[in-house]
């Protein structure tokens, strides 16, 4: 019997995928998480669901790992297919707008609103105007809090938009990956070599030096290993056996060392496995809202939070996420898509098709 291999599959599937699917659920998964901190009344008997299924990490970061697999998994695809200005115009086209849009919302719309402070006072600190344009300078990191906004007594109730952090990470593993195929192509060297050798070096810091151990350093090695992943595609086989075996060693592995590192092998392998069986069909009105559905449910929860004061996760589950699915639906019209169709404008291969 012969076994196929990822690439075989792709190949045959070409965009007949599921990452639509995945991305949905993994914005869903931030959703649900987020409202055990997030909710007004701590509940001290709820449990995460992914912890309640014995995983080793909560859900919400399970859904972000997801995404960061997944899209170094889609980018690498991308840089393999392109020029590098191609690349990054894609690239900077589905992540800035949306970005720019959100933060301005919630700098100059939001943070009004819900500001204790006048006015005046709440636009003459210079907070506000460095909430709006860290996250857009890539090295710079995401600001939480707005002068005088505050939803909720938990510790986290000052936070305005605590998901944004990721997306500057996200950003600069674009660079990365960047300048990976650009040094496999100047010199000529296997694209899989070099993503293997990245994620080699990432793994053994993430696992050996303490300042790398934690996130947000997880979060690269799990965007080198979906890039590594797709480099590698034609030597990796799709097989159900080899899930199989994956949840084995998971199982085998709980409660020691190498849980973390077997669950984390699991994630990657069932992620992609499912990513390419057979087509699970949405109703054609449902579009890639998981980047707005991020964006926006952190304050959408804020908000509901607040106006819950009577309500614990489950409750705020229950609001949030129809609430944040709306949102995602918004942005994806009004921002995500306009700004995708402008590519046509600048790109020299708009005709191509792309798989990420």
């Amino acid at each position: 019997m012969v076994m196929l291999m990822f690439g075989d599959v792709m190949k045959g599937r070409g965009r007949d995928n599921n990452f639509l699917v995945i991305r949905l659920l993994a914005a869903t998964a931030v959703v649900i998480g987020h409202s055990f901190a997030l909710s007004y009344l701590e509940c001290l008997s709820c449990t995460d669901p992914a912890m309640q299924l014995g995983m080793p990490v909560p859900v919400h970061s399970l859904g972000v790992e997801v995404f960061f697999m997944v899209s170094g998994f889609l980018i690498a695809a991308s840089g393999e297919r392109n020029s590098i200005r191609e690349f990054y115009l894609a690239r900077a086209l589905r992540i800035l707008p949306g970005l720019v849009v959100c933060l301005f919302l919630m700098a100059f719309v939001l943070g009004p609103v819900a500001t204790a402070l006048p006015l005046a006072e709440y636009f003459s600190e210079g907070q506000v105007y460095k909430y709006f344009y860290s996250p857009l300078l890539i090295f710079n990191n995401a600001q939480f809090v707005l002068p005088g906004v505050t939803f909720t007594p938990r510790f986290q109730g000052v936070s305005v938009n605590g998901s944004l952090w990721t997306i500057p990470l996200e950003m600069r593993m674009y660079l990365v990956l960047g300048a990976l195929v650009l040094v496999a192509r100047f010199c000529r060297w296997p694209t899989a070599g070099i993503t293997v050798a990245a994620l080699l070096v990432a793994l053994g810091l993430h696992t050996l030096h303490p300042g790398y151990g934690e996130y947000p350093f997880k979060l690269v090695v799990c965007f080198l290993a979906g890039s590594a992943f797709y480099s590698c595609r034609s030597v990796i086989p799709h097989s159900g056996w080899l899930l199989f075996a994956c949840v084995a060693l998971f199982l085998l592995s709980k409660g020691g060392r190498f849980e973390v590192f077997a669950f984390a092998i699991l994630t990657i392998y069932a992620t992609l496995y499912i990513a390419y069986c057979p087509q699970v069909k949405l109703p054609a009105v449902v579009q890639d809202y998981s980047y707005g559905i991020y964006l926006y449910a952190f304050p959408i929860q804020q908000l509901l939070a607040g106006a819950m004061p009577w309500a614990g996760p489950y409750w705020l589950m229950l609001a949030a996420v129809p609430a944040s699915w709306v949102a995602g639906y918004v942005s994806w019209v009004l921002v995500e898509k306009p700004a995708l169709a402008m590519r046509k404008r600048f790109s020299r291969a708009a005709a191509r098709q792309q798989l990420a």
